[in-house]
């Protein structure tokens, strides 16, 4: 949309500030199953959000119709509805900042993929899937590719615009052995294609699969446990809200009231980077327009800050940390973070086993959700893994559930891994937690 046309119907109209916030999305996902294509889907959108200041109240309209021609009719329904408005509230049209960093160029190499040669790839893993066991089912795998764009640019002379581009692999295997099933799933994202590794890949998933036949409970009781760093990231992922300023203000956090004192233990350092070289996604600007930085969010077991946008930050009178985020174009922004990390420690998975003796390790949670209390910080969750004997992983264990407070977990850290994996925004390793609460049979 042409802002400069904007801007002008805006000041005819009487709109004191007014906003453009544009975000393009290009996706294509293919998805296999066993050796048949059952989905190939390819779609772009070009949508945008328009705020805008009216008698000191400030609206917003959306539309997916992007076009010039659209703006006096988006004028005359932002008019409408900011003179229904009646709130006391702080808004803001930001300026920016002085300066942005400038993030490093990440060429990717999607396009020089065709798309049979993607389809291939998927092919590929499932031959491979096969190949390495006898106890093939189904497979489903899957290949999405997602480009976007987000453009922000004010009356207040803010002018910013990013772009991201990142692809995600899948695999889901089913195994049959006699009448027994056993399923496992994994994902991989990629700045490059290139990269991608089909035999480590498949590998994990058929060993993981595999390995759980003859799974069984376990007596109820306090074990040592090494939580593998799937399972952390799924921690961190459910209870990420609990250092949003946002969810302190309206008291659903257990944090509200700690900074600066000590909430977990000393080995914890926990920071939002959104200049992480290996994270698919890296940015500059929030959807506010305030620039970003890293954020050092807790600091050897110490809260140092709550993550904040422009609205919380005026709220507690501090500035925004560079969260203020959008679900989608047409929802309100909140508060989210970049690339949320749990700093790695030194020790190896397999030192991780070694230390606990014997214990419990899990590899999976399932129900988080539903079973946890973010202002509680309690959880009681239903779990797979293995058990630690003599140092080794040995055999596999369900139908058990882990039960304690997040809080509790994070002061009873004893050995942090260096196999920091990532999963959808978040950045972990795998833990050693000294006694954990387990209810089998």
């Amino acid at each position: 949309m042409n802002f400069e046309e904007l801007l002008k119907e805006a000041k005819k109209a009487g709109i004191e500030e007014i906003e453009l916030y544009e975000r393009l999305n290009h996706n294509l996902a293919i998805s296999f199953f066993d050796e048949n294509v059952d989905q190939r889907e390819e779609s772009s959108t070009d949508v945008c959000a328009i705020r805008g200041v009216y008698n000191n109240q400030i609206a917003t309209v959306y539309t997916e119709k992007n076009s010039t021609d659209s703006i006096p009719m988006l004028i005359k329904r932002l008019k409408e509805a900011a003179s229904v408005i009646t709130k006391d509230d702080p808004f803001f049209i930001y300026a920016g900042d002085e300066d942005y960093e400038k993030l490093p160029e990440k060429n990717s190499d999607f396009s020089e993929y065709s798309i049979a040669e993607k389809i291939s790839l998927l092919k590929n893993i499932v031959k491979s899937l096969k190949n390495k066991t006898n106890y093939y089912y189904h497979a489903q795998v899957e290949y999405s590719e997602v480009w976007n764009e987000v453009r922000i640019t004010n009356s207040n002379g803010l002018k910013l615009s990013k772009s991201a581009e990142y692809a995600n692999v899948f695999a889901n295997l089913i195994c049959k052995k006699d009448e027994q099933m056993q399923e496992e799933y994994d994902y991989e994202f990629l700045n490059k294609l290139k990269s991608f590794d089909v035999d480590k890949f498949t590998t994990k998933i058929v060993d993981n699969t595999v390995s759980k036949f003859g799974a069984s409970s376990i007596p109820s009781s306090t074990y040592k446990v090494v939580l593998q760093n799937e399972v952390v990231c799924s921690l961190l992922r459910v209870y990420q809200n609990v250092f949003s300023a946002n969810a302190v203000k309206n008291k659903v956090s257990f944090l509200e009231g700690k900074l600066q004192t000590k909430v977990f233990g000393d080995n914890i350092n926990i920071e939002d980077n959104p200049f992480l070289e290996n994270a698919p996604v890296m940015s500059s600007f929030d959807d506010e327009g305030v620039a970003t930085k890293k954020n050092i969010v807790v600091e050897n077991g110490v809260l140092k800050t709550y993550l904040h946008n422009l609205s919380t930050a005026a709220f507690y009178n501090v500035k925004s940390t560079g969260n203020g985020y959008k679900q989608s174009v047409n929802s309100s922004v909140g508060v989210s973070f970049n690339n949320l990390c749990l700093k790695p420690g030194n020790s190896s998975f397999n030192q991780l086993l070694e230390e606990v003796n014997n214990g419990v390790l899990i590899t999976d949670i399932t129900g988080l959700h539903a079973g946890v209390n973010q202002i509680s910080g309690d959880f009681n969750v239903q779990c797979n893994g293995y058990l630690i004997e003599n140092g080794k992983r040995t055999k596999p264990v369900t139908l058990i559930i882990l039960s304690g407070k997040f809080q509790d977990v994070f002061n009873n850290v004893k050995l942090l891994g260096n196999d920091t994996i990532y999963r959808s925004g978040i950045f972990a390793p795998s833990l050693y937690i000294e006694k954990m609460n387990i209810s089998g049979k």
